[in-house]
């Protein structure tokens, strides 16, 4: 029976409480793999490497051009599965990237964290890895998925590409679309039937790399959220970024008045400066908007359909580094990241 290969990168999961501080060390991060042997045993079914020893909010592009230069470089037809422990809060980012990046792998990749440090009351690390390992043994899915315990006990189980980000106060993630792909249940992998959901069978399909060889992330991309009162006379493109990515409000909608608050006037500067401006989430945007939605549009931002904000970021940052015609792909899922516009949002504002 093929291993199970563990790619250790810190985190939360990977982290021991000391005093009251909470952080990484040499030899927390091994901890996981200790206390799994020690509760459910069968721990030589496992390959475990240390890539990396950080907490997620410190990822940046350089932490994850060095993760997916290893990811990239498994030999994945060697293990049964790759399970990935990783920090909470960047958790969601992370997931998107590799579950994009990654399409194409034959087996099983499934991210995982923790709430809590392993051992203090309350985490649920070690029954996420359970999770994660027990997906990966059913061998029913491939691809990149993401498995968290949410605070009604469910062991959620995400593709990679629709997990959004964690609620501060509950440590509970979403998925986008409402839904996520399904839950493990005593072992086994439990599907949800959903309008927004793919089938299993869509999941399974054979893909293409999304390009030859791994990228580095050096070209950045600059990820803006609204807010009332908002001032883009605070950002200064001196420093250009090969793209920004202005996530809207829920109803595709930013504000177009003002004199530093106009999302409009915003744009007409990046273009002046040949930064292209993309506009996320538009549930049809061949059908109605709101007239702000349109004055946005009218100044050439390019609309991305269906998608969270994390899965946005990843497809620009990854399409901004690899060759390619970024207008075709921008617009093509490459492992779910987007949503298809169904019968009951069509006419939806």
């Amino acid at each position: 029976m093929k291993k199970i290969l563990v790619v250790l990168t810190g985190g939360t999961i990977g982290s021991r409480v000391e005093g009251k501080n909470i952080d990484v060390t040499g030899a927390s991060v091994y901890y996981l793999m200790n206390l799994y042997g020690e509760v459910y045993g069968g721990i030589e079914a496992f390959e475990v490497i240390n890539p990396l020893s950080v907490l997620s909010e410190n990822m940046n592009l350089t932490t994850w051009t060095s993760l997916c230069q290893v990811m990239w470089n498994i030999s994945y037809e060697d293990y049964a599965g790759v399970i990935v422990t990783h920090g909470s809060d960047t958790l969601s980012y992370t997931s998107a990237l590799l579950g994009m990046l990654l399409s194409h792998v034959p087996v099983p990749v499934v991210l995982t964290a923790s709430n809590y440090p392993l051992g203090e009351k309350g985490s649920n690390g070690l029954i996420n890895f359970r999770s994660a390992v027990e997906l990966i043994r059913t061998r029913i899915l491939k691809g990149v998925f993401t498995v968290y315990r949410n605070e009604c006990g469910e062991n959620n189980v995400y593709l990679a590409t629709r997990i959004m980000e964690a609620d501060p106060y509950r440590d509970a993630f979403g998925s986008f679309g409402g839904v996520p792909f399904g839950k493990m249940k005593e072992g086994a992998f439990v599907y949800f039937d959903s309008p927004v959901n793919p089938s299993i069978a869509q999941v399974n399909e054979n893909r293409n790399p999304i390009a030859r060889s791994c990228p580095e992330f050096s070209r950045q991309v600059l990820l803006i959220r609204p807010y009332p009162g908002l001032d883009y006379r605070f950002i200064n493109l001196n420093i250009k970024p090969a793209a920004v990515l202005h996530y809207l409000y829920h109803s595709a909608t930013a504000c177009t008045v003002g004199k530093g608050e106009s999302l409009p006037a915003f744009i007409e500067r990046c273009c002046e400066e040949q930064i292209p401006v993309y506009t996320a989430s538009y549930k049809n945007v061949q059908g109605k908007n709101y007239v702000t939605a349109g004055a946005v549009l009218e100044k050439g931002a390019v609309p991305m359909q269906n998608i969270s904000p994390e899965a946005a970021y990843a497809k620009l940052i990854l399409l901004y580094n690899t060759n390619g015609d970024i207008k075709k792909k921008i617009d093509q899922s490459i492992f779910f990241e987007t949503i298809p516009v169904i019968p009951e949002l069509e006419s939806a504002i």
